[in-house]
Order: C-alpha cells, then sequence, then structure tokens
C-alpha cells in the first residue's frame, strides 16, 4: 500500500491519465503486485502489472506472491547492476535478461539469504517476473 492508499488510491484509472511518455520501466518491489486479490475483478485480466503496461510502460517488474525482503533486496541490486552498459547508464531494454539473470542466481543458490536451503528457494525466487516486451 501506498501512503496515501486511503484518500488518494493508486487505480488503473488514476495511471492511464497520467502523462507517462518517456517512461521505460516499473520495478514495483513489493508483495502480490501481478496478483489479482478483489473477488469482484477475479474474472479480470488486469491487475497493476498490467495496469503499468497499459499506462506506457514497456517494462514491468512484478511479483505472484509474498516476498522475502531480503531476497527482494537481492534481486533488486543484481537486477539493477544487471541494467548498466557501464559505470553510470542503465538500459531498461535489458530488463528481461537482468531479472533473468537476477533470479537464476538466486535460483542456483549462489545468493540466498541466510538461514534458506535450496528446497526452500523456489517460495523465494519464483515469485519474480518480468512483463513487457
Amino acid at each position: 500500500m501506498l501512503h496515501d492508499h486511503e484518500d488518494d488510491p493508486l487505480t488503473v484509472r488514476s495511471l492511464a491519465s497520467a502523462d507517462l511518455d518517456h517512461v521505460r520501466l516499473a520495478y514495483l518491489s513489493a508483495c502480490r503486485t501481478a496478483a489479482i486479490d478483489t473477488v469482484d475483478l477475479l474474472d479480470e485480466a488486469i491487475h497493476l502489472a498490467s495496469a503499468f503496461q497499459l499506462a506506457g510502460f514497456p517494462h514491468v517488474n512484478v511479483t505472484l506472491w509474498e516476498i522475502d525482503d531480503q531476497t527482494a533486496v537481492r534481486i533488486a541490486r543484481a537486477f539493477y547492476d544487471g541494467l548498466r552498459t557501464d559505470a553510470t547508464a542503465v538500459d531498461p531494454d535489458r530488463a528481461a535478461g537482468a531479472l533473468h539473470d537476477a533470479v537464476r542466481r538466486l535460483r542456483d543458490g549462489d545468493d540466498l539469504p541466510p538461514g534458506h536451503d535450496r528446497r526452500s528457494a523456489p517460495l523465494l525466487w519464483a515469485a519474480h517476473l518480468h512483463a513487457g516486451a
């Protein structure tokens, strides 16, 4: 939830009306950003990830279920490192590959947080998803 969710909730309508002509990437590092939790919307294809895409973001990273905070930080760091083309530039068009590499690194056990083993690892890495072109 956003800090002002009660007074000004983030909705598909509010995203659609925003001027987002130059956006390239949305990284939604929160739990269940690709889930549909509202019973009235279960038969709809829209969720937060698709709302960002409809608003103009060609690349959107989301999660399917609750995520571990330590793991989210590790994946985000590796993801943003994977976007780098040099010391200062990043290329959002590398988003799918960068997330794949970050998740695979964790999946292969190279960067598991303390207290986790490979048997529990899918709950840590499998929630992360790239949507886009």
